[in-house]
């Protein structure tokens, strides 16, 4: 005897929730460990960051930001400090004819598909009047002490 066919939903939500009771859980813990802790990026270290094919580059000295392009005069502007979340930190700089430039660095990692390097931060530059410059950086190293003699 087949159930009746209003019964055939009810039937089918009731596997579903014994079937999802499970939690999906194997037979011990240590087949799902839990998730690794979620860590704030460290956005106030000195970071460089540049395109893939090299047109920019930019560096992230506190409030300071530099960047260069090929073929135009180098930019330096002061930023008031960056708007900063676990994950993403955002610096807006006036620019000296009163426009500004944005900058936002990501706590993702970020390949360049050419190469395959692998970076720290995903970076995008706006400009006035520009196309969004994008790329990838990474923490500055601090220079290693000079070796004793």
């Amino acid at each position: 005897m087949h159930p009746p066919r209003s019964a055939l939903p009810v039937i089918v939500l009731l596997a579903a929730s014994v079937l999802s009771a499970c939690g999906g859980k194997g037979p011990n813990d240590s087949d799902n460990p839990p998730a690794p802790p979620d860590v704030a990026a460290n956005f106030a270290q000195p970071i460089d960051a540049h395109g893939a094919d090299g047109s920019w580059s930019l560096k992230v000295r506190d409030t300071q930001l530099m960047l260069s392009r090929y073929g135009q005069p180098d930019l330096v502007v002061t930023a008031p400090g960056a708007m900063i979340t676990p994950h993403q930190a955002t610096w807006v700089a006036a620019l000296p004819d009163k426009s500004s430039m944005t900058v936002k660095l990501y706590a993702s990692a970020c390949v360049f598909p050419a190469t395959q390097e692998t970076h720290a931060f995903a970076a995008e530059v706006d400009l006035p009047d520009a196309a969004p410059l994008s790329g990838c950086g990474d923490a500055v190293a601090a220079p290693k002490p000079a070796a004793k003699k």
